[in-house]
């Protein structure tokens, strides 16, 4: 796994996260090593797991992405309604990674090539490829 890290970014220890991403990584995926931890030099973190999955945290904590690479991320941190629309119109696929910024979420799909766009509310609002 191979990684950009420009000069202001450093890595740091897993225990030096926001408590909100420690709480974030312990229910959503627990019993999965911590491989790397990235502090940009905005604040933000950027943590790669043993399954190769990988997270973007804010400064605070809060989660910005979630990229579980070729397996469904977890649900329950975003709203349920994304879950059942993609449920409902791509019944053969599975959300792959999320990402919530700009009051919306960008949802990205396993076997397609653009993504999907919802409101900060859940409601699908369009493509983007």
């Amino acid at each position: 796994m191979t990684a950009f890290v420009s000069c202001d970014d450093k890595p740091v220890s897993a225990d030096k996260l926001p408590a909100k991403a420690k709480t974030f990584l312990s229910t959503y995926f627990p019993n999965i090593d911590v491989i790397s931890v990235v502090k940009e030099e905005d604040g933000d973190y950027d943590v790669h797991l043993a399954d190769f999955t990988e997270v973007e945290f804010e400064s605070n904590g809060a989660w910005k992405k979630v990229d579980c690479e070729g397996k469904p991320v977890p649900t329950g941190y975003f709203p349920h309604i994304i879950v059942t629309y993609v449920a409902s119109n791509f019944p053969n696929e599975y959300i792959e990674d999320i990402q919530f910024e700009h009051n919306r979420y960008d949802v990205g799909l396993s076997f397609s090539d653009f993504d999907l766009l919802f409101d900060k509310n859940g409601t699908y609002i369009g493509l983007d490829d």
